[in-house]
């Protein structure tokens, strides 16, 4: 069976929240997207407030994504903790609250979403995203891994993907704020 997979970088501000929840539904239908990414960490700029979680969610994203302003909104904390779909970097340290890794299921195949900081000039003290897709990709069972690589630096970005090719899916990078 094939599956489509959509991905969605960095939702910024109220338009993008407006964009989004404008077409991506429709989009979702003409495209026959069975599954959609959506990093939604600088949603009201700089971070994410609940209400602005839940209408990515509502949207049509099936996973939302963080990165190195997850904890812009410190509110988000709790949610982070009570909502599955809501995935903060898996290599922040293991105080922090919720979860970098997420198994969803598609009906007839399971999808699994990492979601990863890059080190190279963020400054996190995030754990070794490396080692860390190491281990996320020993836990549970999946058809498919996604990951979203929330990174400053394109070598950082490229060195996981050489890293990774054969054993994910999917693997992209988001952050890097390219003005188009």
């Amino acid at each position: 069976m094939e599956y489509h997979i959509l991905a969605v970088g960095d939702v910024v501000g109220e338009p993008g929240l407006k964009h989004l929840e404008k077409n991506l539904r429709p989009l979702k239908k003409l495209k026959n997207i069975a599954f959609t990414v959506v990093n939604g960490e600088n949603a009201s700029g700089v971070g994410l407030t609940e209400e602005q979680a839940w209408r990515i969610y509502d949207a049509g994203a099936d996973a939302v994504t963080l990165g190195n302003h997850t904890f812009g909104k410190m509110q988000i904390s709790t949610m982070l903790e009570d909502t599955p779909w809501l995935l903060r970097p898996a290599n922040y340290s293991g105080r922090a609250p919720g979860r970098g890794c997420g198994i969803f299921d598609l009906g007839g195949a399971r999808v699994r979403v990492v979601n990863l900081i890059g080190r190279c000039d963020l400054d996190w003290k995030a754990a070794d995203p490396f080692t860390t897709a190491d281990r996320l990709l020993k836990e549970g069972e999946a058809a498919f891994t996604l990951v979203d690589f929330h990174a400053e630096a394109t070598s950082e970005k490229l060195a996981l993907g050489y890293y990774l090719d054969g054993r994910v899916s999917a693997l992209w990078g988001t952050h890097t704020h390219v003005p188009t």
